[in-house]
């Protein structure tokens, strides 16, 4: 038979045995500090303080209000605690009994480190409702407390978006080096998206992710997570500065031409030396050419060898200083997880709040996004025409070319700076001056740039003067007719 604790005393002996993982800050007689902590960014401090008369009258529960018990959270908690019919009066257990049930709720509600944020994404997918069109069902948000999951169905027009985040126990952070970056995993239940579609934006959704865990603010991360890579050797400015370096390895047409050279440059002084050789004719060894052959072979070899050796030198400098180049933006890149003033990089930063409101603007209100030149819907309203732009009969040979034509112009397009364009106006505004234009979307005024059209614009020039040179052909030669 269990004997119960006859005295403040035996009570809190029995909190040490019973839950080793309470640290116990201090004890006396009218009062008990102490802390629990599942992670280290999942913990609960609270103080218990006796009244006279106790245990015949209810102890007073203080929870500490911090960056992880809100509020909201400390009188949620603080009123339940406080209910008559949990303290049994008149016995020495009430210490165990609040103990308890404070070390059950941070060890079955996951979304402790989270609650504030958990607060503001309800908020955020209930009240932006109000705004959807009529006869469309409503986004809807569920939670799991108990395994720390977030069922989320986002509706917008005739599109839908049904995903689940999963918050991990060490959130914002992980609890093991395996899961690192996983700090919320995002996993896509079903969706009317097109895959291509719905893939990008849901890879820069677990990129941001990954990077706000690694210490990068969501503002930065944003930018950094972009999947149209920008291109490598054309810097383009945003508004936060920051710059991404592409480590891919290209041969460039500089390049070619520099071995090209090279390869002339060695055929021209094998031709060199053979006049300046001797050939061997029984035991004499007779000269190829005469003495001012000779001589005028060996000074051109010299002037090409300071020649190379000059434009080496000039090549070794240039590098270097495009090698510096590289290091500053990498520096720059880093900064965004480095502290300057305190030496130390930046902790994990909590990341659930900016991944929703990710998936909010970026996927739910997609089908609301125009073309920034013809200012029509850059999405169709039916979702079927827009999976039809990107199935694959659309470029088989079998397909109708008119529709397959058709629906390539109006197929959406996004760019580097994140607007969604129909592909015959990107086209059209990529290839016709003024190059290099920016983007004409309101707020937006970054450069337009994208993959699958060339970044240098001297390139653009050159191509779009020779089609006008083919078009003013055509027009003399019809005059002709």
């Amino acid at each position: 038979m269990i004997q119960l604790a006859s005295s403040l005393s035996d009570e809190i002996n029995e909190l040490h045995q019973t839950y080793p993982n309470v640290i116990v800050q201090t004890s006396t007689p009218s009062f008990v500090t102490a802390s629990y902590q599942r992670t280290p960014y999942t913990r609960i401090k609270f103080t218990l303080t006796f009244p006279e008369g106790y245990p015949d009258h209810p102890l007073i529960v203080d929870i500490k209000q911090d960056e992880v018990v809100p509020p909201g959270l400390k009188r949620k908690l603080e009123q339940e605690l406080l209910d008559p019919d949990l303290l049994p009066l008149g016995h020495y257990q009430q210490v165990m009994t609040v103990v308890t049930k404070l070390v059950q709720f941070v060890n079955q509600n996951k979304f402790l480190p989270c609650w504030k944020e958990l607060k503001q994404v309800m908020n955020l997918i209930n009240n932006g409702e109000n705004s959807n069109s009529t006869g469309v069902e409503s986004s809807t948000i569920s939670i799991v407390e108990s395994k720390g999951t977030i069922k989320l169905k986002l509706y917008r027009k005739k599109y839908f978006y049904n995903c689940t985040i999963t918050v991990d126990d060490g959130y914002p952070s992980t609890t093991t080096h395996e899961d690192w970056g996983k700090a919320c995993v995002l996993k896509v239940i079903s969706t009317n998206f097109p895959h291509n579609i719905e893939h990008m934006l849901t890879s820069q959704a677990i990129e941001v992710v990954r990077r706000m865990q690694d210490g990068m603010t969501a503002e930065k991360a944003m930018v950094l997570s972009n999947p149209i890579r920008q291109p490598k050797h054309h810097h383009l400015d945003d508004n936060n500065g920051d710059k991404k370096h592409s480590n891919d390895e290209l041969l460039t047409r500089d390049q070619l031409k520099n071995l090209k050279h090279d390869i002339d440059t060695l055929s021209n002084v094998r031709d060199l030396r053979e006049k300046d050789a001797e050939k061997i004719q029984g035991n004499a060894h007779i000269l190829k050419q005469h003495t001012k052959e000779r001589k005028a072979a060996r000074r051109a070899i010299h002037r090409i060898s300071d020649k190379e050796l000059a434009a080496d030198q000039a090549l070794e400098q240039q590098q270097e200083q495009e090698t510096k180049h590289w290091r500053e933006e990498e520096k720059a890149r880093l900064a965004g997880y480095y502290n300057s003033h305190t030496h130390e990089y930046f902790p994990p930063q909590p990341s659930l709040l900016s991944l929703v409101i990710f998936l909010k603007e970026k996927i739910q209100m997609l089908p609301d996004a125009k073309c920034p030149c013809c200012q029509s819907p850059a999405l169709p309203s039916d979702p079927t025409l827009l999976e039809a732009m990107y199935h694959h009969n659309t470029n088989s040979q079998n397909a109708d070319p008119k529709r397959r034509k058709e629906a390539k112009a109006m197929r959406p397009m996004r760019c580097y700076c994140g607007c969604w364009y129909h592909y015959k106006c990107l086209d059209k505004y990529m290839r016709e001056p003024p190059f290099g234009a920016s983007c004409p979307t309101k707020g937006c005024g970054r450069q337009v740039f994208h993959p699958h059209w060339p970044s240098d614009r001297k390139q653009l020039e050159r191509e779009w003067a020779g089609h006008q040179a083919r078009l003013r052909e055509i027009d003399d030669a019809a005059m002709f007719l």
